[in-house]
């Protein structure tokens, strides 16, 4: 009660602040025009080596330096979900990712919900690591802030606050046994807390935020820019939204800027401020693998990484099981019908998060296992993607179209054939699709059409990858990578047989 009557008392402070701000002592004139440029990065989830569509930490860093040749009021800063991911930076639970953000010269970052899958104490730790600082004026644990909230650092002369968002979904997208205690205040209201704190100490406010643009979200970034207009920028996060997205629903005068997702590009915001230390403009740009195909990687850069990833080797060959049957993961056949690895991947699923079925895409399942012991380079070869298990409820009537979906293009292979944990239906593959799905169950009985029904499958098909539209929007909760949740679960089972594949709760 105390603290909620202190933050009320510090929001009616906060009205006159922002009502009265002409009262403030002016500062000295600039001698000229300064510009000032953010690099930034979003949502990498591991993304940190070198690929295709994915920049990579060896050219962000060339990208950076090259920013800073030609500007020397240029820093670094990521806006959340970069801890956690794909097993380069997951094996050692985010210190490869802290160590190699180290070296790039990140200066600031704030946190997505992902970064808490290790838990909270896990995160504080690789915080004390970081040579960075991590700002979210709105996460607290056990009533106090867990992050500085802010920072202020003058850059060409220009007086620059720095703070931090962090989405209120991490309450329950995160595991509730890993942040006992966290809590996430109200974006809007913790901005307009540190607008008043920092009244007449800055040119230039920038929020580092992990809140997006998704429609599903309350509040969303641009939101958060209506309601405080003082903040100039907003390096945002969480939505996986490009710039492009983000300028098509962004009717602010705040710059709202973020790069997509997975390391897909690096993020530019070049602000020009002038000799009254008003913002003259703000523009920002990505730069990607495709627009930039003459950048180099930075070949030292490069060796730390391809070091880690060396020493990494050691642990991805320890063993966490053993199967007695070779467990069928082949291209044709996981895509066309479902096999005892798609059956123990989707009970691995049931097994993590206690829904009442599991899906799992045919074109998620990368290889097969043979028989003898499993080592987790196997497990992460046969599920690479670093997707994460999440669950949703879905009525009993809104089933058939999930499942009529993933039967859809038989019998033409195709990624997006359901394996299933904890149900069964009647396939005939000879009906048109659309109509090819009958006598649903789940745990044995009959589904009712008005029932709601926990299941349990991958973000990627939660955000309609695969053609599976009908679950857009209904996640409810986050869990580890699929990889880690199948090694969770062969670890439970100790050694895989055709008696022990199903999971029995």
């Amino acid at each position: 009660m105390t603290r909620r009557i202190g933050k009320i008392a510090v929001l009616i402070m906060a009205i006159f602040a922002l009502t009265f701000t002409g009262i403030v002592s002016a500062q000295d004139q600039l001698p000229g025009n300064v510009t000032i440029t953010f690099a930034h990065t979003n949502d990498m989830h591991g993304r940190i080596v070198e690929g295709a569509d994915v920049l990579g930490f060896p050219k962000i860093y060339s990208a950076v330096e090259q920013l800073k040749a030609s500007n020397p009021n240029t820093l670094l800063i990521d806006a959340g979900d970069t801890f956690h991911g794909l097993p380069v930076v997951n094996i050692d639970r985010g210190e490869t990712a802290v160590k190699l953000m180290n070296e790039l010269g990140y200066v600031y970052m704030t946190t997505g919900n992902h970064d808490y899958n290790y838990g909270f104490d896990r995160l504080m730790e690789l915080s004390k690591m970081a040579e960075f600082k991590i700002l979210a004026a709105n996460v607290y644990k056990d009533g106090e802030r867990a992050f500085p909230a802010y920072d202020i650092r003058e850059m060409g002369g220009v007086r620059v606050a720095f703070f931090g968002l962090a989405t209120p979904e991490t309450a329950y997208k995160a595991d509730p046994k890993g942040i006992e205690g966290v809590t996430f205040g109200d974006p809007i209201v913790e901005a307009k807390l540190i607008v008043a704190e920092l009244a007449g100490k800055y040119d230039l406010l920038v929020c580092i935020s992990h809140v997006g643009i998704d429609d599903s979200s309350d509040p969303t970034s641009i939101t958060v820019a209506k309601f405080v207009p003082q903040i100039d920028v907003i390096i945002d996060g969480h939505s996986h939204s490009t710039l492009a997205d983000i300028e098509k629903k962004n009717t602010t005068s705040t710059l709202i800027t973020s790069t997509g997702s997975y390391g897909a590009g690096l993020g530019v915001v070049d602000i020009v401020v002038g000799p009254d230390r008003k913002v003259i403009s703000k523009t920002a740009r990505t730069i990607t693998p495709k627009n930039s195909p003459d950048l180099k990687a930075n070949p030292s850069i490069a060796k730390v990484l391809d070091d880690l990833v060396k020493a990494q080797d050691a642990v991805l060959s320890q063993v966490v099981g053993r199967t007695e049957i070779k467990l069928e993961g082949t291209r044709e056949i996981v895509r066309t019908q479902q096999s005892n690895l798609g059956t123990l991947i989707a009970n691995s699923m049931l097994y993590a998060t206690g829904a009442d079925f599991a899906l799992m895409n045919g074109g998620g399942i990368r290889d097969s296992i043979p028989v003898g012991d499993i080592t987790m380079k196997q497990i992460y070869t046969v599920q690479p993607f670093g997707n994460f298990i999440q669950s949703g409820k879905v009525l009993g009537k809104e089933i058939d179209a999930i499942l009529e979906n993933g039967v859809g293009k038989l019998p033409a292979p195709d990624g997006r054939f359901p394996h299933v944990a904890n149900l069964t239906y009647t396939l005939d593959a000879s009906k048109p699709a659309g109509d090819r799905v009958s006598n649903i169950m789940i745990g044995g009985e009959p589904i009712d059409p008005e029932k709601e029904y926990t299941i349990a499958t991958l973000n990627f098909i939660f955000n309609g990858g695969d053609d599976y539209r009908m679950l857009v929007g209904k996640a409810q909760n986050d869990y580890p990578t699929d990889a880690e949740v199948f090694m969770a679960y062969i670890k439970y089972l100790g050694t895989i047989t055709n008696d022990n594949i199903v999971f029995k709760k």
